[in-house]
């Protein structure tokens, strides 16, 4: 299942357990889905544009919601560190060191 390898890729071992479960809960339901037209988990052609605008702008686009995509993608549990450490496992994105 499509869900279950994107949940194993690496930059899931720096989700602590309630980033996983909140991952998991919000973010794969459209960023693992083909057919939602979101830039998908693990497909680096989807985020390469993206990334390069870099964390704070994909921050503020994950606040406010962009195109298709909910304010803070549905998650109203997420903390601002919540939010950083998602971008950073669904985009794929190499921040450095904070």
């Amino acid at each position: 299942m499509l869900t279950t390898a994107v949940l194993s890729a690496p930059a899931r071992a720096d989700l602590d357990e309630r980033q996983g479960k909140l991952l998991s809960s919000n973010c794969v339901q459209c960023h693992a889905r083909p057919e939602t037209g979101a830039p998908l988990m693990g497909n680096p052609p989807d985020w390469k544009v993206r990334n390069e605008q870099g964390m704070d702008r994909l921050l503020v686009n994950t606040v406010l919601g962009l195109r298709g995509m909910p304010p803070l993608g549905y998650c109203s549990a997420c903390t601002e560190q919540d939010l950083r450490e998602l971008i950073k496992a669904v985009s794929g994105i190499e921040v450095a060191a904070e």
